[in-house]
């Protein structure tokens, strides 16, 4: 196998193949290798957006939880509405948080598993040049 670094960001791999069926095979793990590649980067996005919600949102509830302490540290009276409202919001962004943390579990699961497929597949591609090495 031949590696050559040409001037763009480019690296030029040579691999000699004994027939076409290997060339196929070799072809197809590239291509697999590159969907998973683009399906883990655009996971990693989809993680970051959702922390950058949950911080957002962990922001707001902290505004409201400061607005709160506020008003009952000055004993303003609060009407009814204004309660009931808090304590909607509140209510609202917990919920969403707790939607978000749940999405960003199911996304880091999702990329765990990709990572370890993506090994499965360096391994026995190593495994299959060892084989063939050992019978040319």
């Amino acid at each position: 196998m031949v590696l050559m670094a040409v001037p763009a960001a480019y690296t030029i791999i040579i691999v000699p193949l004994y027939s076409s069926r290997e060339a196929l095979t070799f072809y197809m793990w590239l291509r697999r290798m590159k969907e998973l590649e683009q399906e883990r980067d655009a996971l990693l996005d989809g993680v970051q957006l959702v922390d950058r919600a949950q911080e957002w949102y962990k922001e707001r509830l902290h505004e409201a939880e400061k607005q709160r302490e506020l008003r009952c540290s000055k004993g303003v009276r609060r009407q009814p509405s204004f309660n009931s409202r808090h304590s909607d919001i509140l209510t609202s962004l917990k919920h969403q948080n707790k939607q978000l943390t749940r999405e960003l579990s199911a996304q880091n699961e999702r990329i765990w598993k990709l990572q370890r497929e993506n090994e499965a597949l360096y391994r026995e591609l190593q495994e299959r040049q060892i084989h063939r090495a050992t019978f040319i």
